[in-house]
């Protein structure tokens, strides 16, 4: 059984091993260029490029990632080693920081010139499975689709980026948390006063681990310095989720949690546990009823490509939704039920947590 999941997860990434980053400097005459700023654990391979192995330094860059033009919403297309900048995302520009006052002095400059009054920054954070082009293309996918206000950041981890490394990623995620640590330190000395942190799958774990981390090391710094956590088909346990919370005094708000039933890599990371459900797929949240948390139900939603595990980033229909924060908050989170940005949806409330049911509107 357990080689029968491997084997599956193989066929649903691909079989590739994806690890190549070249950068392609005349990409950034050809579509949309995102100013995407990096702190990875990875070590410098012999070739410079940041493989899968681990560092205990992080290191800080900044990246010009070239988005392709025609590109339909939600998509990302990678030409791994030999990219096509009519066609593929690219690394078109990669500077590395030599210290980090130069880094936090960079990101300070950036934050003024996009003209961002609330000075916000929203770091990703990958889960299993991501080379180092891959984390960056994501968030400049997601910043371009979402049209995000400010700068963006990702925390490259060491992933292995390969279908069978799930047990090397998991390793990797613990040893991940320093890293990320450090990094949103350096952004809030860099002058963010707004924080949003995104993390999918795999992420989710690393993130709770390090947010932990900072409550005990300084009580409520989530609370003061993170405006918003959100946790995309998170590949935690639910037991473990509900010990990390009891660290913080305050959770940061708000505090979302993409869940679908239908995800088919979280029914696999449940099977190799021997367990029913992760917290991304939850059935219930009834035992969460006492936190301020907003899960979000997308199981109506499809996503083919990604086992039906990205679909609150590859789904046009749901990424049209997730621009629409304000409206988000105005109809659904008072209690309003109808159509919101044309999809239908269905709320509970729980005590403190709130269940958000969201269908497309062809499921009316």
């Amino acid at each position: 059984m357990r080689w029968a999941i491997l084997a599956i997860l193989a066929v649903l990434s691909g079989c590739s091993n994806r690890t190549a980053a070249p950068i392609v400097p005349s990409a950034l005459d050809i579509g949309v260029n995102k100013t995407v700023f990096v702190g990875t654990t990875r070590q410098i391979d012999d070739d410079g490029t940041f493989g899968i192995r681990r560092s205990s330094t992080l290191a800080l860059l900044e990246l010009q990632v070239s988005i392709p033009p025609n590109r339909e919403i939600g998509t990302i297309s990678d030409g791994l080693d030999k990219p096509d900048p009519e066609r593929d995302f690219v690394i078109a520009q990669q500077r590395q920081f030599e210290t980090q006052a130069q880094f936090r002095t960079r990101l300070r400059q950036q934050l003024g010139r996009d003209g961002n009054a609330s000075n916000e920054v929203v770091v990703f954070v990958h889960g299993f499975n991501n080379s180092f082009a891959d984390t960056a293309f994501r968030v400049a996918q997601l910043a371009n689709d979402l049209d995000l206000p400010g700068s963006v950041v990702t925390y490259s981890w060491p992933s292995r980026g390969h279908p069978l490394g799930y047990e090397y990623d998991a390793d990797s995620a613990l040893f991940a948390r320093d890293g990320l640590q450090q990094l949103l330190e350096n952004i809030q000395a860099g002058g963010a006063k707004r924080i949003v942190l995104v993390a999918h799958s795999m992420g989710g774990r690393l993130v709770m681990e390090t947010l932990r981390q900072l409550e005990i090391k300084e009580a409520s710094w989530s609370h003061r310095n993170v405006s918003g956590v959100v946790l995309i088909s998170p590949d935690v346990n639910v037991d473990v989720f509900r010990a990390q919370t009891n660290a913080f005094q305050k959770l940061p708000q708000p505090f979302i949690i993409f869940t679908s039933q239908k995800d088919v890599i979280l029914r696999l990371s449940a099977g190799l546990r021997r367990e029913e459900e992760r917290l991304g797929n939850i059935k219930t949240v009834e035992k969460f009823d006492d936190l301020p948390i907003l899960f979000v139900d997308i199981s109506a939603f499809d996503d083919k490509s990604s086992g039906n595990h990205f679909v609150a980033g590859n789904s046009p229909a749901l990424l049209a939704l997730l621009k629409s924060t304000e409206a988000l908050d105005e109809h659904f989170l008072r209690g309003d039920v109808g159509t919101l940005g044309g999809l239908p949806g269905q709320r509970r409330v729980l005590r403190n947590a709130t269940q958000i049911l969201i269908a497309p509107t062809d499921l009316r």
